[in-house]
Formats: structure tokens, sequence, C-alpha cells
């Protein structure tokens, strides 16, 4: 069953965000991952919590690689840069 990891963010470094997108990109292929989406927040519809100007959604084949991952040796270098660039929610749900 397909899972889906919704990212919403504000990037704070540019310059940071920008030399790490490729090893993101790459890491997530590798690990059977996919952006089905990423771009500028266009309209609130619904909620009073206010969101950060970008969003995305990556989609794995399983809850499991999803999990898999997020929390892999290979990703964590990656996570802390991220965290450094950019300030983000972040959350994972599973289809069906």
């Amino acid at each position: 069953m397909a899972a889906y990891v919704h990212v919403n963010l504000r990037v704070t470094d540019p310059a940071k965000q920008a030399a790490l997108a490729p090893r993101f990109q790459a890491a997530l292929q590798e690990a059977g991952g996919r952006i089905l989406h990423f771009g500028r927040v266009a309209q609130v519809l619904e909620g009073d919590e206010t969101p950060l100007p970008m969003a995305g959604v990556f989609e794995f084949p399983t809850l499991a690689q999803a999990l898999a991952f997020y929390n892999s040796e290979k990703y964590a270098p990656i996570k802390a840069e991220r965290r450094k660039a950019q300030q983000a929610r972040m959350f994972v749900v599973e289809a069906g």
C-alpha cells in the first residue's frame, strides 16, 4: 500500500537549500520514492493554521519504505542540512 510524505516548509537559507536539493532527490529515488508535487501553497481552503509558503508530496510504494528512508543513514546528513536550510512540518500517511 502506497505511502505519502507531506511536507510544508519555508526556505530560510536559499543557497543551502539549492545545494542539498539534488542530493535529496537522488536519495529519495534510490529509496524508491518520487516527488509528486513541490511548489508554492496557492491558497488555504480550510483551517486556522497558516501554512508555510511551500509544500511537497513524496510517494513511496509502502509505509515501511517511507519510514526506512526517513530514518536511513543515507538521509541523516541530508536531514541535518535540510534543518539548517528550512523550517518544515512533515508527516506521512498510508493510502487505503
